[in-house]
């Protein structure tokens, strides 16, 4: 395989934000868009049970292939995590009303889905798996759903009696995350098992796990060259712009400018799909989210200064932003990970204590008056054990 990748391959790349629960919210979906497009997105998993929902899905829940579709850069595909394929059938049927496949979710190791037979649970018996997963096929159809697995419960060793099970069923696609449920996000994600189930299956296999920068990129297309679909997610937590830096084949850099608007621009989006989602998805549909402002500091002054109209009703500088706990929360919880990418003088913890978002803003602004005008992006190895899992030194 060659060492490097050629412009072409960048395009012929599809690649999407993967689902995290608690994190991938509509609002957090939009302002990656804002922030370096992602080719697509799918949902955090909606739990489908015998009484929830009923026939309706949540107005918010998938709003980009219902009244947004049209006015979004990307395209979504919904997810769906639950144990009875009469239930998930009956939440599906709506959606692929309007959108070709939905997903169905047996990769999700949290100890109450493991409890409740859901998510990755499913792949503990390689006989439960294959019922499962026919049964959906018989009730939702050939090519109307998916699936998102990882690559066993306890060890890879048994993959592949479940690869065989999949290579069964007639999918939409399958995206693999190659760690098993014991190892949640420790270890290395299991590219080359990625690869093999290209060579099995007769659908599309999307890849996932441990794509960080440009390099691993290269490195995961090195040993998966016949995948034509990526989704990141802890990545782009990590280093938000990571889908401008695939997509063109160059590392990114930005200034405070950049820097703060992106995240005082994410602190609204936040409080206002909070506060009001009726008027959120109101100015979705009118185009608001629709633009990418990359690194641009000009397209970042321009869409901030709408964002703040549209919101409060009157400009308001950064510095004067007033959110509730809960949206400034997830303020802290993005810039947890972001910091990683921007470099040990940012990992100071004062940020992260602060209690409100004027504060933030604040001292981020006095950290980078110590800095270089630009930073560059980029994947500090050293810092990957904050987001794993693991001990420090792999201890």
């Amino acid at each position: 395989m060659p060492n490097h990748l050629t412009n072409s391959t960048y395009r012929n790349i599809q690649i999407g934000l993967a689902p995290m629960e608690g994190v991938t919210c509509i609002a957090t979906r939009l302002w990656f868009s804002v922030v370096s497009r992602p080719a697509f997105a799918m949902t955090p998993f909606l739990r489908v049970t015998k009484d929830y929902p009923w026939k309706r899905v949540p107005s918010t829940y998938a709003a980009e292939i219902f009244d947004l579709k049209d006015v979004v850069p990307y395209s979504l595909i919904p997810q769906l995590m639950g144990n009875s394929p009469e239930d998930l059938e009956r939440i599906a049927s709506p959606l692929l009303q309007v959108t070709s496949f939905v997903d169905i979710n047996c990769g999700c190791p949290s100890p109450k889905v493991v409890g409740s037979h859901a998510g990755s649970s499913l792949l503990q018996t390689p006989e439960i798996f294959d019922k499962f997963t026919k049964e959906l096929e018989d009730r939702i159809g050939a090519n109307r759903f998916s699936i998102k697995m990882r690559s066993g419960f306890h060890q890879h060793s048994e993959f592949p009696q479940l690869l065989e099970v999949i290579a069964a069923r007639r999918l939409a696609q399958l995206t693999l995350h190659a760690r098993t449920r014991a190892e949640k996000y420790t270890s290395h994600s299991r590219w080359e098992l990625v690869s093999l189930s290209t060579k099995v299956c007769s659908f599309p296999v999307v890849g996932s796990g441990d794509v960080l920068d440009l390099e691993s990129f290269q490195n995961f297309y090195q040993q998966c060259h016949d995948v034509r679909k990526l989704i990141i997610g802890r990545g782009a937590l990590r280093n938000p712009w990571i889908f401008q830096e695939l997509s063109s084949g160059k590392k990114v850099t930005v200034t405070f400018g950049v820097l703060s608007l992106a995240l005082a621009s994410y602190a609204v989006m936040q409080d206002f799909f909070q506060k009001d989602p009726e008027r959120f998805l109101s100015e979705a549909k009118n185009g608001l989210f629709s633009e990418t402002c990359f690194n641009d500091f000009s397209a970042w002054e321009q869409y901030y200064a709408k964002l703040v109209i549209a919101y409060y009703g009157s400009f308001i500088p950064p510095q004067d932003i007033v959110i509730d706990r809960q949206s400034f929360a997830k303020v802290k919880m993005i810039w947890n990970s972001l910091r990683s990418g921007l470099g040990e003088p940012f990992l100071q913890p004062q940020l992260l204590r602060t209690t409100s978002f004027s504060d933030f803003y604040q001292q981020l602004n006095c950290l980078f008056l110590t800095q270089e005008e630009t930073i560059l992006l980029r994947h500090w190895p050293e810092f990957d054990w904050m987001y794993s899992g693991e001990k420090k030194d792999g201890k």
